[in-house]
C-alpha cells in the first residue's frame, strides 16, 4: 500500500491536479499524506496563542452583524471549516496595532478582523485591484470611513514597492497572507520580509496551506510554525512565528 501511495504522489506531483468533486462536499482537491517532519515541535507562544484564539472564537466572537449584509454568503459563519471566526478570535486576543492583510478578495476576512481591532488599530490590505472591482465584493465605502481600514494597490513581491512600505510593515504585529498561491509571490515576499528587523517576531497566518501548489512552500518555511487547519480553513491554515527556530532552520 505504501508503495502504491508513493507512485500516486509522484504522478500527481508532476503538475497542479485538477479540481475534483468528492461526494457530499462543496469543493474538493487531491491531496498528499505527509508526516510533519519537523526538527522541533511548535514553540509555546504559538500553542498558547492558538488555544486562546480558538476559545475566543468559540465563546466571544460574533459575526452576526456582518452576515446581515446582502452580499455575504451563507458559509461565512461555518466554523471550523471556514476561517473567519478564528481570524476574529486571533485579532481579539492579540489586539494588534498594525495588521497587514495580503489578498483580501471580496473583503470578508477584512470585515471579520476589523470588527475586533483595538480602537487605535489599523488594518491595511494589499491587492493588485481596487476592492470595488472585485466581483461580489462585500466591502462598502463606509468600511473605510473611520480610517482604520485602508487598501493599498501594491505588489509586495516587488523589492521597490516593498521598500516604500517598509516602515509600515516593520510595525506590524500580525500578517494574514492569502496571496495568489503561485509560490513566486510568496517566496519573493518572504525574502523581502526577512530583511526587516522586528522588535518582536510578528505572527503570520497563511491560508490554503494544504492546496497542492502550497504544500512545498509551507513545509519549507524555515520558521517555527503550527498547522491550524482543523480549527480554521478546510483548505489549510498555518501559523508562523516569524523568527529563526532554535535549530537555525
Amino acid at each position: 500500500m505504501a508503495t502504491l501511495l508513493r507512485r500516486i504522489a509522484r504522478k500527481l506531483a508532476g503538475g497542479q491536479p485538477a479540481v475534483t468533486t468528492f461526494p457530499g462536499s462543496l469543493d474538493s482537491y487531491p491531496s498528499f499524506i505527509l508526516s510533519e517532519d519537523r526538527k522541533a515541535p511548535p514553540p509555546r507562544r504559538l500553542i498558547e496563542l492558538s488555544l486562546r484564539a480558538i476559545q475566543c472564537a468559540l465563546d466571544e466572537v460574533s459575526l452576526d452583524d456582518i452576515t446581515k449584509r446582502p452580499t455575504v454568503p451563507d458559509w461565512f459563519t461555518i466554523w471550523p471549516g471556514e476561517h473567519y471566526r478564528l481570524l476574529a478570535g486571533l485579532v481579539k486576543v492579540m489586539q494588534p496595532k498594525v495588521l497587514i492583510e495580503i489578498g483580501p478578495d471580496t473583503g470578508l476576512s477584512s470585515l471579520a478582523m476589523k470588527k475586533y481591532l483595538p480602537p487605535d488599530g489599523k488594518l491595511v490590505t494589499y491587492d493588485l485591484r481596487p476592492w470595488q472591482s472585485v466581483p461580489e465584493h462585500d466591502l462598502t465605502e463606509s468600511d473605510f470611513a473611520d480610517g482604520r481600514l485602508e487598501q493599498r494597490l501594491v505588489d509586495l513581491s516587488d523589492p521597490a514597492a516593498f521598500e516604500k512600505n517598509r516602515d509600515l510593515l516593520a510595525r506590524a504585529d500580525f500578517f494574514f497572507i492569502d496571496g495568489p498561491k503561485n509560490i513566486k509571490f510568496e517566496t519573493a515576499f518572504m525574502k523581502e520580509l526577512a530583511t526587516i528587523k522586528f522588535d518582536r517576531p510578528p505572527i503570520l497566518l497563511f491560508d490554503d496551506t494544504r492546496l497542492h501548489a502550497m504544500l512545498a512552500f509551507w513545509r519549507d518555511l524555515p520558521y517555527p510554525k503550527l498547522d491550524l487547519t482543523s480549527f480554521a480553513h478546510w483548505s489549510g491554515t498555518g501559523m508562523v512565528e516569524f523568527k529563526k527556530d532554535e535549530n537555525g532552520g
